[in-house]
Formats: C-alpha cells, sequence, structure tokens
C-alpha cells in the first residue's frame, strides 16, 4: 500500500468509523491509521495490521503527534456537547499543525430538525432552535467548523448522514431488534414517516469521495441510500430477521404521542432525582406523603380519555416513548442527495432491500435467531 494516501481515523472505535476502517483497508484503498481514547478501542480492529494510535480527541498536542504524516483526517467522534465542540477544535488545530489537508468531518441530518420542510437540501440553514440536546449540540459544532476552517489551514467537507444502520449499528438495528424481542417497539401512525436511511457500506463511500473528490472544501452534504424508505419498512426487515410478527408491535396514532412522551420525562426525571446523592439526601427532609405523590405523578401513565383508542393492540398497554424516536418517526421529506451524486460523484452501491438483506444476516447471527 506504498502508494495510497495515509488517513487517520479518529474515534476510530465506534460503529461507523471501524466499519470505515474495515472498508478502507479490505478494498486498499488508504493506508489507515485509527486513534482511539485508549487501548480497548482497538479490540475490533485488531485483526488488521495497523498503526492504530491513543490520543484523546480533545487534546490538540496529543493529536498532533499522532496526525504526523497523515493526508486526509476523518472525525468521527461521539459523545455529548462538551465532547463534540472540544474534538472539533482540538482535531482542527492539530490537523492544521500536522499538515493535514482535509478533514471530513462526520455531522448529522438532525442539523435539519427531525422535519425538514420541503425543499429542504444541503444548503438551508440549519436549524439552530430544536428541542433535542443531541441536535443542537450537531448545529454548534458545524458552526464552530465554520468559523475556525475561514484560516482556511485545512479542508473541511462536512457530511449529514441521517439513519445509518447495518451490522453492528445500535440504535437502528440492534436496538430495534432487542425492542422488537421485548414488546418495546412501537411506530408512529403506522410507521409511514420517512426513515432517511443511509446503509453504513454506503456512507464509508461517501466519507472516502468527500476525502478524494476534486473542489469540495469547506462544502457540505447530505448522505442517505437515495430511496423512499419508511419506518415501518426499516422494522418490517428487522422484525422478519429476528422472527417478530410486525401485526404485534405497538401502533401509536401521533396525537398520543405528546402525552406518552410527556410520561416518558417525567418517569427519566424521577430517575434523575433518585439517583443523585444529594437529591436522595433532600428527599429525607421531606414529609414521604410529600415524596410519595411527586412519584405517583412522574409514574403516571394516563392518557386522556379519547386517546384510549389511539394505541394498538391495546392487549399490549401504553409502551414506553423516547420523545427522540417518535419525533423523528414523524418525518415527512426525503432529503435529497443530488448535491452528492454530481459533486461528491457520491453513487450508493447497497440498495436499502440488499442492505437489509446483509443486516438480517447478521442480526441472526448475533442474536442466535435459528433459519428455518
Amino acid at each position: 500500500m506504498a502508494d495510497t494516501p495515509r488517513v487517520a481515523v479518529v474515534g476510530a472505535s465506534g460503529f461507523i468509523a471501524s466499519r470505515l476502517v474495515e472498508w478502507l483497508v479490505l478494498r486498499n484503498l488508504a493506508n489507515v491509521r485509527p486513534i482511539v481514547r485508549s487501548f480497548k478501542g482497538m479490540a475490533r480492529l485488531a485483526r488488521f495490521d495497523l498503526d492504530c494510535r491513543v490520543a484523546d480527541a480533545r487534546d490538540p498536542a496529543a493529536l498532533e503527534r499522532q496526525l504526523k504524516g497523515c493526508a486526509v483526517l476523518f472525525l468521527c467522534v461521539v459523545g455529548g456537547r462538551d465532547t463534540l465542540l472540544q474534538s472539533a477544535e482540538a482535531t482542527y488545530r492539530a490537523a492544521a499543525r500536522a499538515g493535514v489537508r482535509r478533514l471530513v468531518y462526520l455531522s448529522s441530518a438532525v442539523v435539519h430538525g427531525h422535519h425538514p420542510p420541503q425543499g429542504t437540501d444541503d444548503y438551508s440553514e440549519l436549524v439552530v432552535r430544536q428541542p433535542f440536546e443531541y441536535n443542537v449540540s450537531k448545529v454548534m459544532a458545524e458552526h464552530l467548523f465554520r468559523r475556525i476552517r475561514a484560516d482556511g489551514a485545512v479542508e473541511v467537507v462536512t457530511l449529514r448522514p441521517s439513519i445509518v444502520f447495518g451490522p453492528r449499528s445500535n440504535w437502528w438495528t440492534a436496538q430495534i431488534a432487542t425492542d422488537l424481542l421485548s414488546n418495546k417497539a412501537y411506530l408512529i401512525d403506522g410507521g409511514a414517516g420517512i426513515c432517511n436511511t443511509v446503509y453504513v457500506d454506503n456512507l464509508a463511500q461517501a466519507m472516502w469521495q468527500a476525502a478524494i473528490a476534486e473542489g469540495v472544501a469547506n462544502q457540505d452534504f447530505i448522505v442517505t441510500d437515495g430511496e423512499l424508505v419508511t419506518w415501518l419498512d426499516l422494522y418490517s426487515a428487522v422484525a422478519e430477521a429476528v422472527g417478530v410478527d410486525t401485526a404485534t408491535v405497538a401502533m401509536i396514532n401521533s396525537d398520543a404521542v405528546t402525552q406518552l412522551t410527556r410520561v416518558a420525562r417525567r418517569k427519566e426525571l424521577w430517575g434523575k432525582v433518585t439517583g443523585n446523592r444529594f437529591a436522595r439526601a433532600i428527599r429525607e427532609l421531606i414529609p414521604s406523603r410529600v415524596v410519595e405523590t411527586i412519584r405517583q405523578q412522574c409514574h403516571s401513565a394516563r392518557l386522556p380519555a379519547y386517546s384510549s383508542a389511539l394505541v394498538e393492540p391495546a392487549s399490549r398497554g401504553l409502551p414506553s416513548v423516547d420523545p427522540e424516536i417518535a419525533s423523528l418517526q414523524q418525518c415527512q421529506y426525503v432529503l435529497p442527495i443530488t448535491k452528492a451524486r454530481e459533486v461528491l460523484g457520491y453513487a450508493p452501491q447497497v440498495t436499502f432491500s440488499e442492505g437489509a438483506r446483509r443486516t438480517a444476516e447478521w442480526l441472526r447471527f448475533a442474536f442466535g435467531v435459528a433459519q428455518d
């Protein structure tokens, strides 16, 4: 691989980043240097003979040493707001001092909100006011990159994938399977909402195109499979893989979502209160009858009388609704990938149906599901 470019992957232990490393190595496209926060992050990639390095993505001095000799840096760090923002600035500064030519930043389509209006594209203004911290954090990170890349020291290409699924995916593959098997899964409005999927290998391809394409410095790209896929399509594919009948999945009318998510937030709040040492000490000073009243309110799962028919099948009872997932399931817009196709040369190689087939094979192996 002497003639291939040397690239660094920061956050290489994650789902997307580890698959990117595999994808590049198995195709002999690049000399890959994975950078992880601790030695245990190298476990999945240890089967390859790679120049793995350890560095905290928030430490520019440590990163600079590990980035020497790399032409491209893929930034795939996950975490809370502080981690996202600190790693964004640290990696850019380190890349500039190390002589890295291009930084490919893995952002998210949530910068456009969960319900992007018709006409939303790569050039649309980012939605700053959103109810979910992760979404706002991604917006803040993109704004940060726009400010610091103005010095021209490093080219920045930003990719915005949406629902990334495939083998080893937690949120949009394994967790769905777990919820289905434990009768905790639900679909809003029958799963008719738009699910802007991107199979993980398609995303890896887009990331590579972002690394090598000419004339794309400081540009942003939405990345999906380029197909109309609904949430029912995704859940049905996972359900079939693990032997669950989608007819048993709770179907929730969107009119009931507000009340159900309010209940979920109350229970989450109670969990935080009871799990905090200081809060437990304060509780000892409050009369027990007051504490019990608060507990009952937090655990109340009553819907208004008119909503009793909004959850089917009724025998399942009321599922615990995650506000972010419920919001995502109500998307009504297919995000366009016209710019990625025309400017990056991105052409999804794996269709949704083929991606679902590959994912199903992994799920049956991972969950020990016997095939007929």
